[in-house]
């Protein structure tokens, strides 16, 4: 229970027709060997641009994933709101695939409404830091001019410049930033998930919406974290290439402080979570027995949790199951 309430915090506050046209003008160019100025002024927007920019979106969300039984396909619509100060809603509307019975349907919209934090902050890939993003991707204008939901979008392919499994095309609007279509392939192309924009509005009404509320979130640093948690938490000796701490926070559910520290390479996120026992409690005995990594799937994001000691130790991120299980493990003193 106490795993299902840390991924839910996790997921839900870790921060917490529409038809596209358009024809090839150029050969791509690569924005790390020199790309023009005004493509990087607006690759300068988009880290921002959800949380400054006012705006409605219908979006439609596919995405493919591996199960214990195979591939399976999820698909379905929803709502976006953003108050361009800051505050946003995210509301699932229809379940397309898989085909539930209504009762399970109406469970996952509502587990969806839950985690609208973790959705509009960091489903999504997209530049969360231009200097790191740059060291760590390449960006290729496809020279493509596209139409989304109504708006003028280029077109971008990302690739990580170490290999990595996956690349992106996204659609973005030049004006303010606002990525409205992001579509996720394997390297030999083929798609792995999307989402697009379907219905678009600037300056939306938003009475009678209401805006996500977070978790309070207390920053610290090493020498503050024993005053700020009242623990000092375990830091992980191993990171994946490019990725370095952005921020260290203190999070609380009833009367358990977690440390919430979060890492990024600029583009994606990765998350540890770390709650201590008490002094004088014996941790909860685990039937498979101490030191047991579990593993658990989130969409396409993966969660790797373990005890070591007094520690609950939580990782999640869109890394590899080994590159996170690495991460767990180089936390053991």
């Amino acid at each position: 229970m106490r795993l299902l309430l840390a991924t839910a915090l996790a997921l839900g506050a870790a921060l917490s027709g529409c038809g596209r046209s358009g024809t090839q003008a150029a050969p791509p160019v690569s924005m790390a060997t020199g790309g023009s100025a005004p493509h990087f002024q607006f690759l300068g927007q988009i880290a921002d641009a959800p949380f400054q920019t006012a705006y409605f979106a219908r979006r439609r969300v596919w995405q493919t994933y591996q199960e214990a039984n195979g591939a399976a396909t999820l698909e379905y619509t929803e709502s976006v709101w953003s108050d361009g100060q800051g505050h946003f809603s995210v509301t699932p509307e229809q379940l397309l695939q898989p085909v539930l019975p209504a009762q399970s349907q109406q469970v996952f919209l509502l587990m969806q409404k839950a985690r609208e934090g973790f959705i509009y902050r960091l489903r999504d890939f997209r530049i969360r830091e231009l200097d790191s993003f740059l060291r760590a991707y390449t960006v290729e204008d496809l020279k493509q001019q596209v139409n989304v939901a109504g708006q003028a979008c280029e077109r971008l392919r990302i690739r990580p410049a170490s290999p990595g499994p996956s690349y992106w095309e996204i659609d973005v609007d030049p004006t303010n930033g606002l990525i409205l279509a992001t579509r996720e392939f394997q390297q030999d192309h083929t798609p792995v998930s999307s989402v697009e924009t379907l219905e678009f509005q600037a300056d939306p009404d938003l009475s009678g919406i209401t805006l996500h509320q977070d978790l309070l979130a207390v920053p610290f640093t090493p020498a503050t974290a024993q005053q700020v948690l009242g623990f000092a938490p375990p830091q992980p000796g191993f990171l994946p290439q490019g990725f370095a701490l952005v921020k260290s926070e203190k999070i609380t559910q009833g009367s358990d402080n977690w440390a919430r520290l979060s890492y990024s390479d600029g583009g994606e996120t990765l998350f540890l979570l770390c709650r201590r026992e008490p002094l004088g409690t014996a941790p909860s005995a685990d039937p498979a027995g101490p030191y047991t990594i579990k593993i658990f799937r989130a969409g396409r994001w993966t969660v790797v949790q373990t005890t070591l000691g007094r520690d609950r130790i939580i990782a999640m991120g869109r890394e590899p199951v080994a590159i996170l299980q690495q991460v767990v493990e180089s936390c053991a003193p």
